[in-house]
Formats: structure tokens, C-alpha cells, sequence
């Protein structure tokens, strides 16, 4: 497999971009290139599941017609500049991008087990406490059942969004 280069593109520091912000920044500015945003986005039922690796950066593929786009950067919000060092562009290699993308991957699941207490962080079922009863996706997405007092639940729930509930002082 060939080695390639990418360019590092610092996101704009004036306000937060969603994902598909980034995404669409990318494909109107430089067309269908290949691109690394370390951020994983995922609809999981009504759920997003989402995690950051890098916070503040994305990564495209240095060719001669992406450093021909390079001139219009300044014309949109999304990013601020690319990374140089003297007069030279910073680059990643396709090597490290592709190691990126694995810890990027092994950060959606998180280790818990059936029977155990979580806290849900977010979404509709937020700050409600349950019971792990399995466990799917290879560990990105965690069945949990919830008990109120008028019905019981089992949802599933993206892992990003749960942690272990602390213990109850009952």
C-alpha cells in the first residue's frame, strides 16, 4: 500500500463545528478528496453517538490541486489556516492517519458488563440510572433497562453515552 501525505487543517476557533460541517467545508472547498476528521458521529436509534479524538483539527490529502484550493481557505468559516512550519506545510502520513482512525474506533466502546449499574449522560433517558442486560455492536452500543415507577424500559444506548453509576447509598 502506497504512502501518501496529509495536510493538517486547524478548525476555526470562533465557535464549535458539527461534524458534517467539517465534512461539507471539506467537499465544497476541495471536491471528493480523501479526508480524516477525528471526530466519530453515529446515529444510534434516537441517539448520536460521538467522540473526539483531536480536538480542533482535520487531515486531507496532499495533492497538487488540494495546495491549488489552499488560496480560497480564507473564504470560508469552517477552518482558520494549515499548518506550516518556516514556509513548509505540516503533513501527516498515511500511516499515522490510518492509527488515528483505529484509536479513533476503539474509543466508541467502553467496558462494562451485563448486570451493572450505568448513568445514562444524555439524550432521553439523561441522568436516568439502569441495569446493563447486554451488550451488541462489538461493545458501542450497550442494551440498558431502565425501571420507573410506572413501566420498565430496555433501550438501547450508544457506550459513548453511558459511565458506571456510582453506588447508591440505600
Amino acid at each position: 500500500m502506497a504512502s501518501y501525505n496529509y495536510l493538517i487543517l486547524e478548525l476555526s476557533d470562533t465557535e464549535s463545528v458539527e461534524y458534517r460541517e467539517i465534512e461539507a467545508a471539506i467537499i465544497t472547498m476541495f471536491g471528493e478528496i480523501d479526508y480524516f476528521i477525528p471526530i466519530y458521529h453515529e446515529k444510534i436509534g434516537s441517539y448520536t453517538s460521538s467522540s473526539v479524538l483531536v480536538e480542533g483539527y482535520a487531515f486531507v490529502k496532499d495533492t497538487p490541486a488540494v495546495r491549488d484550493c489552499l488560496a480560497n481557505l480564507k473564504d470560508q468559516r469552517v477552518f482558520s489556516k494549515v499548518l506550516c512550519r518556516g514556509n513548509r506545510f505540516e503533513t501527516v502520513n498515511s500511516t499515522e492517519i490510518a492509527v488515528l482512525k483505529r484509536k479513533l474506533k476503539s474509543s466508541l466502546k467502553r467496558r462494562f458488563v451485563v448486570g451493572e449499574r450505568v448513568k445514562v449522560l444524555d439524550g432521553i433517558f439523561k441522568s436516568l440510572e439502569g441495569e446493563v442486560i447486554s451488550i451488541e455492536d462489538g461493545g458501542k452500543t450497550i442494551m440498558v433497562k431502565i425501571k420507573r415507577i410506572s413501566r420498565e424500559m430496555i433501550a438501547p444506548v450508544p457506550a459513548t453515552l453511558l459511565e458506571k453509576a456510582e453506588e447508591s447509598h440505600a
